[in-house]
């Protein structure tokens, strides 16, 4: 075989000829003709062996799930996919070897995992169908952002700003209703944008409010005063950045925002805040898009940022539901099966999949294209600078943050497919398009941070907006001070560590003694397991670390303000949790900096100050 082919092996009875020859069959599933087609046996050795071959770059594989999506996938991804599946170790196969394909699933090396929190182990699927699919429309474009059928997808909408009426939610392109400029508020009053997700508009995202929940956008519409609008704008080929300019340079100066947004619509949420909370963009700003490939980002950054300071804007509550925040793994690891995943959420909550959409995905599985090339997915990349940059800040900035997070639970496709989109190796919650713990993160709010956690079997990307639980949320989020039912976000959540939301630095139980009459123990973390921070901001482990590692420069002898901030918490938190239950812990963090027997000395002085007695728990060099 030649390198760009890569052998399927299944158990199973081909479909429609001999060996899958199919002639020029049409695929249901994307625009192409079917080359091989296969239904799998249930049980390994019930049904012929069946040996087919794709071609990376002209076909494409499609995986059909029972009871769940087809993805569509590069035949590289498909291979990977599949050898995380059973027993096979990664890395123990040649790339160039056939790929057994089982008809079980199931994720390797998690079959000993602990329960998810809703109950039940890792989840099986069967899978019922293999496809290659050949003759796919191809892009002649090298450029992808600007390919066409990226600018089909962003074509559904007309940029800009809508204004809308409590009794319908039409089609917004066309419609007449786009503003050039929007009317000034009375003084002090807010207004309220609506602000959609990935590949869908307004109508797409928020018609399932107005549909099944009319008296909750007329209570919406009372409040506001009539001031509802809604931002329409493209998400692939323009970033966040832009899409906020959009909005920005049709509004009133002085004006005050209330946002509610869905899934990346929060990104722009994010951007809009942080912005005209500090209202200038400096350096360390700038650092987080250093490089050429930024070019265009750090222009962007310093036009939004003029703009809003211009018209003197103000962002006061954001309801921010399934929001990225800290990124999304799958949008970065498997843009494939991503789109193929986020297609089956949009039919599981009844909503239109465009022939746009199925044409890009076609074509992502093609190229195997990479999402750091689009400006507007790129934003969801988890190490993306923009990311880095919304959550690279500890100061709390002017307003209210309310999180609406959701957590697909309780079957078995549903847990397959939260570990696709995660990593074969790594468990998280999520509601089949973001990983809930990314739900929490952004800038933290002086006028406070909470959130509300919806768990169940109907909790999917597309259904906020219809479940009477989170609808009520959202409503609530705007309209009251306090809204029932929103908690704090704890620090753990908000770092991306912990799905829950409530989580804290610290939950171990008490026994209910008090400290000195526990026997102490002090816990030393490793080597670069202390945080330190220069004056009041941690630069380690932060993401102030981008442009500030200068700042933990040590020279010998020459004070300096870096001091140790306590340990990593993702690392340490754990240990202390359970000690603390039976002992008084005491925290060492060292300034890994120095020489060791000066921080020695300090911990001898610690011991001696705190304890008569002391157990010392301590790792690697601690």
């Amino acid at each position: 075989m030649s390198s760009n082919e890569i052998a399927f092996v299944l158990s199973g009875q081909t479909q429609g000829g001999l060996r899958g020859d199919l002639g020029a069959q049409p695929s249901r599933s994307v625009t192409g003709t079917v080359k091989a087609s296969v239904r799998l046996a249930a049980q390994r050795g019930s049904g012929e062996s069946v040996r087919v071959v794709a071609v990376s770059g002209d076909d494409v594989v499609v995986l059909h799930l029972a009871g769940g999506p087809s993805l569509v996938l590069h035949p590289e991804t498909a291979r990977d996919l599949l050898r995380g599946q059973g027993g096979v170790q990664r890395g123990a196969v040649a790339d160039g070897a056939d790929v057994e394909v089982p008809a079980l699933l199931r994720w390797r090396g998690l079959e000993q995992a602990a329960p998810t929190r809703g109950g039940g182990f890792l989840g099986e699927v069967l899978l019922s169908g293999f496809e290659i699919v050949t003759g796919l429309f191809k892009d002649p474009a090298a450029d992808f952002v600007a390919s066409q059928v990226v600018r089909k997808v962003d074509g559904q909408v007309d940029a800009g700003v809508y204004a809308l009426t409590p009794d319908s939610l039409p089609p917004l392109k066309g419609s007449g209703s786009k503003l050039a400029n929007v009317p000034a508020a009375p003084a002090g009053a807010p207004l309220l944008v609506l602000v959609h997700g990935t590949f869908v508009d307004t109508v797409s995202t928020f018609g399932k409010l107005w549909g099944l929940h009319p008296q909750s956008v007329q209570q919406l519409f009372r409040f506001y005063g009539g001031r509802v609008y809604a931002l329409d704008h493209p998400t692939i080929g323009q970033s966040p950045f832009a899409n906020a300019l959009t909005l920005v340079q049709t509004l009133p100066v002085g004006a005050r925002l209330h946002l509610v947004t869905h899934s990346r619509g929060g990104l722009v949420a994010e951007v809009l805040a942080r912005l005209a909370a500090q209202r200038t963009v400096g350096e360390a700003d700038l650092a987080f898009f250093d490089g050429d490939a930024y070019a265009g980002q750090r222009a962007e950054l310093q036009a939004l940022a003029a703009a809003i300071q211009a018209r003197d804007l103000h962002v006061d509550r954001v309801v921010r539901v399934a929001c990225p925040a800290r990124g999304t793994l799958l949008a970065s690891q498997r843009l494939d099966a991503y789109l193929s995943v986020l297609k089956w959420s949009l039919e599981l909550a009844g909503l239109p999949v465009l022939p746009e959409l199925l044409d890009f995905l076609t074509e992502v599985a093609r190229r195997r294209a990479d999402p750091a090339l689009l400006p507007g997915l790129a934003a969801m990349i988890p190490d993306s600078p923009l990311v880095q940059w919304l959550n690279g800040i500890d100061d709390a900035i002017a307003g209210e943050l309310r999180v609406v997070a959701g957590d697909l639970q309780g079957d078995s496709v549903g847990s397959w497919l939260k570990t696709l989109l995660a990593d074969a190796y790594y468990w998280t919650d999520n509601d089949i398009v973001v990983q809930t713990r990314s739900m929490y993160g952004g800038a933290p709010r002086a006028g406070g941070a909470s959130f509300l956690l919806d768990q169940g079997g109907k909790v999917t990307h597309f259904n906020y907006f219809a479940n009477q639980r989170t609808v009520d949320a959202v409503v609530g989020g705007l309209t009251q001070d306090q809204p029932s039912g929103f908690r704090t976000i704890g620090p753990l959540s908000w770092a991306g560590q912990d799905a829950g939301g409530l989580r804290a630095a610290r939950r171990g139980a008490d026994d209910g003694r008090p400290a000195g009459a526990k026997p102490a123990v002090f816990v030393l973390p490793g080597i670069l397991g202390s945080n330190l921070k220069a004056g009041d901001k941690r630069i380690w482990l932060s993401l102030r670390l981008i442009g500030g590692l200068s700042r933990l420069a040590y020279t010998s002898g020459q004070p300096d303000d870096v001091a140790p901030d306590g340990p990593i918490a993702m690392v340490y938190d754990d240990l202390i949790d359970h000690l603390s239950q039976s002992h008084e812990v005491i925290a060492f963090a060292f300034d890994w900096r120095r020489p060791i027997e000066d921080e020695a000395r300090r911990l001898a002085d610690a011991v001696d100050a705190a304890l008569a007695l002391a157990t010392r728990a301590a790792s690697r060099c601690g």
